[in-house]
């Protein structure tokens, strides 16, 4: 039955059903997404709890971000060796490896820190390469937009409730009780990968080659558009949970509710985005969406209480729709432009954006000790504005 109305939603709102192949793949991302739903916003608060120290917690994602930039190629081209679809089953191992560590990391916070990044690391080289490169392989130009919006809203209408369910589990049974969750259902992400058609794409450049290319000045457009990406994401990803936690004084189930809340009142509009994102130019919709995005993060610097979270947050992911819906269709139209090179254009992306994380959190280190958590938000507003460079 879920199948059928999934199938009837597509048809009607996409005009023709999704690829079998594009369902699979997605299918991993929703597995996955369910899998990170569970710790979403608690994970950056999870660390500072342990680490006892915010600055702690950025070099944690400072080592995590590095460490990738360097290991990517390599890890595309022994992705291509092996084939992107076995590439895609053997990260799952190093993911789930990475939360058992998060979940033991109390017996011995430095030694499962480092192996835990490590098989993070290990996720991530035999993963999201393969993983971009199939998406621009299995959908269509024309109704890529709308597929997008399609997968991520049922993404959205599945993890509804996950924030509550989290907060609540956190507050009556601990973290560890839903570590145990996270694991078992992030190794049940690997079977869809059964179910994909094979890729068959081969990792052309070499190590210091594809350094090269990333820094010729030819192709700045594309390094600092990513790199602007990569910083206001860790300023949403890890900065504002820990500030929306300390705003509730540590109260998970708030966190969580209000968490579930927000995700309720952008299904809609991210819908209607993606319909807008196939029949109007991709560039203006980016333009106006990035501006609504930067004032979003100048809102938050406001934020005081559960309400001004709500309504900020509420506001902000209308923006962030608004932004990503034509930014990623923009993406993966490019990348799809570079035809062969779709998996080296993947690879410069990925090494682009952690490069923006890994400046960012550098920055705010530097600058730590003179300016309180929320002006932050002013470099995720600046950032925001330079992903028109795509």
């Amino acid at each position: 039955m879920g199948v059928k109305v999934s199938s009837f939603i597509s048809k009607f709102y996409i005009g023709s059903g999704i690829p079998k192949s594009v369902l699979a793949l997605y299918s991993n991302r929703i597995i996955q997404q369910v899998a990170g739903g569970l710790l979403g916003l608690f994970l950056p608060i999870f660390l500072f709890e342990k680490f006892q120290s915010i600055k702690t917690v950025l070099f944690f994602y400072l080592a995590s971000y590095s460490i990738y930039i360097l290991i990517a190629p390599f890890g595309a081209r022994l992705a291509s060796k092996i084939g992107f679809k076995k590439a895609l089953t053997l990260s799952v191992f190093g993911g789930t490896i990475y939360y058992t560590c998060l979940n033991f990391i109390d017996i011995n916070l430095l030694i499962f820190s480092i192996i835990g990044l490590m098989a993070l690391n290990f996720d991530r080289m035999f993963y999201w390469v393969p993983y971009h490169s199939g998406f621009v392989k299995f959908t269509d130009k024309k109704t890529r937009g709308r597929t997008l919006a399609v997968l991520i809203s049922l993404v959205s209408i599945i993890t509804i409730f996950l924030p509550v369910i989290s907060g609540f589990a956190i507050s009556n049974y601990g973290f560890n009780f839903l570590f145990i969750f996270v694991i078992l259902i992030y190794i049940s992400s690997m079977i869809p990968f059964f179910f994909i058609p094979r890729i068959d794409e081969f990792y052309s450049f070499s190590y210091w080659q594809t350094w090269k290319i990333l820094l010729h000045k030819r192709d700045r457009r594309i390094l600092f558009t990513y790199m602007s990406d990569g910083a206001e994401s860790i300023i949403g990803t890890v900065i504002w949970p820990i500030f929306i936690f300390e705003v509730l004084k540590g109260n998970y189930q708030a966190v969580g509710l209000i968490s579930s809340l927000i995700i309720l009142f952008t299904i809609l509009l991210r819908l209607i985005m993606g319909k807008y994102t196939d029949k109007f130019n991709k560039k203006k919709l980016l333009h106006y969406g990035t501006v609504l995005y930067s004032a979003g993060w100048l809102i938050k610097m406001f934020v005081k209480t559960g309400f001004h979270i709500f309504i900020a947050s509420t506001y902000h992911n209308f923006a962030s729709i608004a932004m990503r819906m034509p930014y990623d269709a923009l993406m993966y139209e490019k990348a799809a432009d570079a035809g062969h090179y779709v998996d080296e254009y993947s690879v410069l992306r990925e090494m682009s954006l952690n490069l923006g994380r890994v400046f960012i959190i550098g920055v705010i280190l530097i600058l730590f000790n003179y300016f309180n958590l929320q002006y932050t938000f002013i470099f995720a507003a600046i950032a925001a504005l330079f992903i028109n460079l795509i």
